[in-house]
């Protein structure tokens, strides 16, 4: 054999060693420097679990199932012998749980531990544990499916029956997909609907803008201060209403009288006795009244008093008839007016009297001159008396 197929053969053998390392170590759970840890756990159903099947630990892979065997002889509870091996030793508490569970719905089973909550405390780690199995989904649902057998097949009849329908023209979703005559009405349903939104997105805006009653409601600063003021006015209005109220129930002011002063009653009460006994005398013919309304002479007096006003023969028929009396009534209305119009321009006597300011000063002068010499003439009158009284005795 030649060197070079010596070293051929080397590298072969090589490569296999390092292949085998590989999947030895890489590839499996040995470990040849970690701390590992067995652990025992019984079941009642191992549910497919196998030796090789992971272990895992609060979710995390930590090892697997080195051997599962069934017993007879134990409990039923504890029928099922499953070894474990981890790859690092574990903590479990006094609440742990460990569950067979599916690995997926495709199918797959794994063994999951729950160490469970510090404050339960630790418990032994080499004692035998516990396992429980996780319900299968597939196998609840075939339960479920299996114990509501009947009403799925109804159900599944009905929908049978809506697709018929629907394939045909009776009722309101099968006209809708089949018959055109439906289907044009809902088209147009739509448009209608979509002609409202497209409106009502007009009105939107107009109200947006401050167009129309509504929008200047909204956006008028002006009309939002009227009704202000308005609704200002019907506070104070029920501020006077809600003080007079008050004032009522405290005994003051005119409704407050009306209410609770007791003479007013009475007073109402005699004014309408006074009332009815009035109406009894003028239906008793009693007094002027009742001759008035019920006399028939006096009736014809004031019937001949009209005519004669109306007769041009008295006083009052002239003067409702003559023209000549009303003309001259005009003409004396008009010099009148004249007059009026010739005082407020302060023409004549009396107009300068009435609105010229030196003419009042004057009259005011002369009125105070002459009250002076009145008031002089008083004092000098004793004087006067006693001066005559001594010279008449000579």
């Amino acid at each position: 054999m030649t060197p070079r197929r010596h070293i051929l053969l080397g590298l072969l053998f090589l490569s296999a060693i390092g292949i085998l390392s590989y999947f030895t170590l890489f590839k499996t759970d040995f470990s040849l420097f970690d701390e590992t840890q067995s652990m025992v756990a019984y079941a009642e159903d191992a549910r497919g679990l196998r030796a090789g099947s992971p272990v895992l630990y609060a979710g995390v892979r930590w090892g697997k199932v080195v051997e599962v065997e069934p017993s007879m002889e134990r409990p039923r509870a504890e029928r099922v012998r499953i070894d474990i091996a981890l790859d690092k030793p574990i903590e479990l508490y006094g609440d742990h749980t460990v569950t067979i569970e599916a690995t997926s719905v495709l199918g797959g089973v794994q063994l999951g531990i729950d160490p469970g909550t510090k404050d339960t405390g630790i418990v032994d780690p080499d004692r035998n544990l516990s396992a429980k199995s996780a319900p299968d989904v597939l196998a609840s649902l075939g339960e479920l499916v299996e114990e509501n057998r009947g009403p799925i097949t109804r159900t599944i009849a009905g929908i049978e029956n809506v697709v018929d329908t629907l394939q045909g023209k009776t009722g309101t979703f099968g006209k809708l997909l089949n018959d055109e005559e439906t289907a044009n009405n809902l088209t147009n349903a739509i448009e209608a609907i979509k002609s409202t939104f497209d409106n009502v997105t007009a009105l939107t805006e107009e109200l947006r803008g401050g167009q129309g009653t509504i929008g200047k409601l909204i956006y008028d600063e002006g009309l939002y201060d009227d009704i202000s003021t308005f609704v200002r006015g019907l506070d104070e209005f029920a501020a006077d209403a809600r003080a007079l109220i008050k004032d009522a129930r405290e005994g003051e002011g005119i409704v407050a009288a009306l209410i609770y002063d007791k003479e007013i009653p009475e007073r109402v009460k005699a004014t309408l006795e006074s009332l009815e006994s009035a109406a009894a005398k003028i239906d008793a013919g009693e007094g002027t009244v009742a001759r008035l309304l019920n006399d028939g002479t006096i009736a014809d007096d004031l019937q001949a008093a009209i005519k004669g006003f109306s007769s041009t023969d008295g006083t009052l028929g002239k003067l409702l008839s003559d023209s000549e009396i009303y003309d001259n009534v005009r003409d004396l209305t008009a010099d009148l007016a004249d007059a009026t119009a010739a005082i407020r321009n302060q023409e004549g006597t009396i107009g300068e009297l009435i609105y010229d300011d030196e003419i009042v000063d004057e009259l005011g002068r002369a009125i105070r001159v002459l009250t002076g010499g009145l008031e002089e003439q008083r004092e000098a009158a004793p004087i006067a008396t006693f001066l005559s009284t001594v010279f008449l005795g000579f």
